[in-house]
């Protein structure tokens, strides 16, 4: 089952997109912000096959999260989503 970790902070819209993410048959997880996504990745032991990253984040945004994961060559494939 392919692995997706979603990272947004508003946690209504997180609930909402891993439900109907499970509703497909992925396995989807949430964390609220960048440095949670970043520890989450590095500790994941099976991998993630999908980061479904939102730009505006607190503490780190999701610019910052894909440049430390592309520095730590990190090439998980990334789908930004944004209300910008």
């Amino acid at each position: 089952m392919k692995h997706i970790l979603v990272v947004e902070d508003e946690e209504h819209l997180a609930v909402g997109i891993k439900y109907n993410l499970q509703a497909e048959g992925y396995r989807a997880t949430t964390v609220g912000n960048g440095p949670a996504a970043l520890q989450f990745i590095k500790d994941e032991s099976d991998g993630i096959d999908l980061l479904i990253l939102d730009l505006m984040l607190p503490d780190m945004d999701g610019y910052e999260v894909v440049r430390r994961l592309r520095a730590a060559r990190v090439q998980t494939p990334v789908l930004i989503l944004s209300g910008l």
